[in-house]
């Protein structure tokens, strides 16, 4: 089935990808006390955080940074630790040993402190996400969260029926004119400002997000999600009925009529030109078809406290994960001149997948989006979604002897070229 050399494909890919993952420390030790200005308790643990912001000021300058975080005048400080289930007064270092306020005196916290600076990994006591890997060491889950999410959520993006229908469209024809340079020249063209277009996209989704609550958009955001997968979960069981997230059949005539122009302008600027005119304006028409995963991982992105730079490079990486299965495609129509399908069934599977995984996600969202810190949360679900869309596709289709259906291209391309 082609369902599962695409589902294969994933899973390899995800795979190499993390296998080539390496671990870094971080030089900068982060320790994030939490307090109020009414409560009793952290008066008593002010003077103590402040020796110790002295006695590593003093030793340890720019190694060792000590946030003190206000939580009763700041709501932006009591959301975060209401989002790092914790109270007040608490402390919580490079954003996995928790220190609970039974342990925060002098002694305990420079210890802890101090095994930081020198590497050594026996502060576990209080760690819930750090494990120990054979001929690795410790390793901080958390911080490998968001490349893990970066790659699941990216790979599953780009194995999308709208931009799949496009790019299949798009080659199919060009195959037509028996041009390998063309087929890369116009296909490479498209993918890169497709690519391009969704990274700006992207950067104004995450400006906006950061000028809201975290929590408030996570929740905005995990119902649109539910929202927009419930629709592509309906489109396997009731495909073309009802509302549905995929391009109507009027825009899907357009853009064919604006690739049949494109393949018969001889003139190189014009096709050029054109390529990146009709990238822009499919990608237009397929945001409400890919907003979800782009949305997910935004809110999520958006939750880290991260230099500005690190923002963009996270959302670059996505968008270059985001392109790799369509450059495939290209260099094997180039190779090939092949005359590959996406055929509706296919389309149907892609779309059950990938609402499952924006409902769950989008769930997660509004429940607790620090969920997605987990490294193994993502992987997960993907997991359980390729399983449960191979199980329900299998019965589904054993039972109600569906058709394969015709390709997208097959019913397009009946009109002359």
């Amino acid at each position: 089935m082609k369902m599962n050399r695409y589902v294969t494909f994933l899973i390899i890919f995800v795979v190499l990808l993390l296998s080539v993952t390496s671990v870094i420390a971080e030089d900068q030790i982060i320790v994030d006390f939490y307090y109020s200005e009414s409560c009793g308790e952290c008066q008593a643990v002010i003077p103590i955080i402040d020796n110790i912001t002295a006695h590593y000021a003093q030793n340890y300058s720019g190694r060792v940074i000590i946030q003190k975080k206000e939580v009763g005048s700041n709501q932006t400080n009591h959301n975060e630790m209401l989002a790092r289930k914790l109270s007040f007064p608490s402390v919580i270092i490079n954003n996995e040993t928790i220190i609970p306020e039974s342990h925060l005196t002098y002694t305990e916290l420079t210890k802890t402190i101090d095994e930081y600076i020198v590497n050594i990994s026996n502060h576990t006591n209080y760690d819930r996400n750090v494990i120990n890997l054979p001929w690795i060491g410790p390793v901080n889950l958390t911080s490998l969260s968001l490349p893990v999410l970066t790659i699941v959520l990216g790979g599953l993006d780009s194995f999308n029926p709208c931009a799949f229908f496009v790019i299949f469209i798009l080659l199919s024809l060009l195959v037509y004119l028996k041009s390998r340079w063309k087929i890369i020249l116009v296909g490479g063209i498209f993918v890169f400002f497709s690519g391009l277009f969704y990274f700006f996209f992207m950067i104004a989704v995450l400006t906006t997000i950061q000028l809201i609550q975290i929590l408030i958009i996570s929740i905005i955001a995990g119902v649109i999600a539910v929202i927009l997968g419930a629709l592509n979960i309906k489109d396997f069981f009731f495909f073309k009925q009802g509302p549905s997230t995929s391009m109507s059949e009027e825009k899907r005539k357009k853009i064919f009529k604006k690739m049949r122009d494109l393949i018969h302008n001889a003139y190189l600027p014009g096709v050029l030109g054109g390529t990146i005119f009709l990238a822009v304006t499919v990608n237009l028409y397929e945001l409400l078809c890919s907003l979800g995963f782009p949305l997910v991982y935004v809110t999520r992105l958006a939750a880290e406290h991260l230099p500005a730079i690190n923002y963009y490079i996270y959302i670059l990486m996505y968008n270059i994960i985001y392109v790799i299965p369509l450059i495939v495609i290209v260099l094997i129509f180039a190779f090939t001149l092949g005359t590959k399908k996406l055929s509706e069934w296919r389309g149907r599977q892609l779309k059950l997948f990938s609402g499952g995984m924006l409902f769950s996600m989008g769930l997660i969202l509004i429940i607790n989006y620090m969920i997605l810190e987990n490294f193994f949360t993502p992987i997960a679900l993907m997991i359980g979604n390729i399983f449960a869309t191979l199980l329900i596709s299998f019965i589904w289709k054993k039972y109600k002897k569906e058709p394969e259906g015709k390709s997208d291209e097959e019913k397009l391309s009946n009109e002359q070229v």
